[in-house]
């Protein structure tokens, strides 16, 4: 079946399909030879991530996954955003949807559009600087070895508290997290949330309304680095310490969740040290033989 929206000032018909009508195959969108009456960019789609959305509250899901991949560097500063029918059809919502969380993101002064040339990330200049609203990772992504250190400094005091604290219900939580996290130990990205899910309920547990406000604005750094340390490093050592850490926490066992939590960000932090060094010494020895 063909679906066909009316661009009612252009006067044309714009024909886009359903995803069974192509097979489901991301990589065929509108600009495949089959539509010859529409230019449809779709290609970045794929590599983007993008997923569909529910139908609750369509505006805001749109709005936080476009502001999370103009975050993570997916559409870096200057890059030119997929069509608005491209973004409808990779999420599975209407163009009205889209624009609407567009100018959403255009409001904070993230993105600009050309007249008749399209939408683009903006460049960070001072006037997106004393934005209040925008998240601190659009100004400037910090490297992931800082975001360890801090991580190292509050986290030990996070479980220690953990542990005079936490009751019941808050227990469940993190079991739930957990949970979350053995069941996607294959699916880096839900992992990763979970991961965070799990420290966020950390630092929820300790009863401390400062420690959960200053993670609650700092989240969007925390997320990012938890996605690049699990797509470097994989799960395995992320499940083996959290339940390790959960089972000191529930045995009351302060000083054993404080040393557990210390010992794994350390080493968190050796190991990505260590492939960061190697991934550089592997790209010196390709130059070294002529291969790029």
């Amino acid at each position: 079946m063909l679906y066909f929206y009316t661009r009612l000032w252009y006067r044309w018909p714009i024909i886009c399909t359903p995803p069974e009508f192509w097979g489901g195959n991301p990589e065929i969108g509108l600009d495949d030879a089959r539509f010859p009456f529409v230019r449809c960019h779709t290609t970045s789609m794929t590599r983007s991530h993008l997923t569909r959305v529910r139908r609750a509250g369509v505006k805001n899901q749109v709005f936080e996954q476009l502001r999370d991949k103009i975050m993570e560097r997916a559409w870096p500063p200057s890059s030119k955003l997929p069509s608005e029918n491209a973004l409808a059809l990779a999420l599975g919502v209407s163009r009205v949807s889209i624009r609407e969380a567009l100018q959403m993101l255009a409001s904070l002064g993230l993105l600009e559009t050309k007249h008749g040339g399209g939408t683009y990330v903006r460049e960070y200049s001072g006037e997106i600087l004393f934005n209040p609203l925008l998240p601190m990772l659009v100004l400037d992504t910090p490297d992931i070895l800082h975001v360890l250190e801090y991580r190292k400094i509050l986290e030990k005091g996070i479980a220690s508290l953990v542990v005079k604290r936490a009751g019941k219900a808050e227990i469940e939580e993190l079991e739930s997290a957990l949970q979350g996290m053995a069941e996607h130990r294959n699916d880096a990205r839900v992992f990763a949330k979970a991961d965070l899910s799990f420290h966020l309920a950390l630092a929820k547990a300790t009863g401390n309304p400062v420690v959960v406000k200053v993670n609650a604005v700092i989240t969007d750094i925390l997320k990012v680095s938890m996605y690049g340390i699990v797509d470097s490093l994989g799960t395995k050592d992320g499940l083996h310490y959290h339940r390790k850490i959960l089972d000191a926490i529930k045995a009351q066992d302060g000083p054993h969740a404080e040393s557990l939590m210390e010992e794994h960000v350390e080493r968190t932090i050796r190991r990505l040290k260590r492939k960061s060094g190697g991934d550089r010494k592997s790209r010196a020895g390709r130059k070294l033989n002529g291969k790029a």
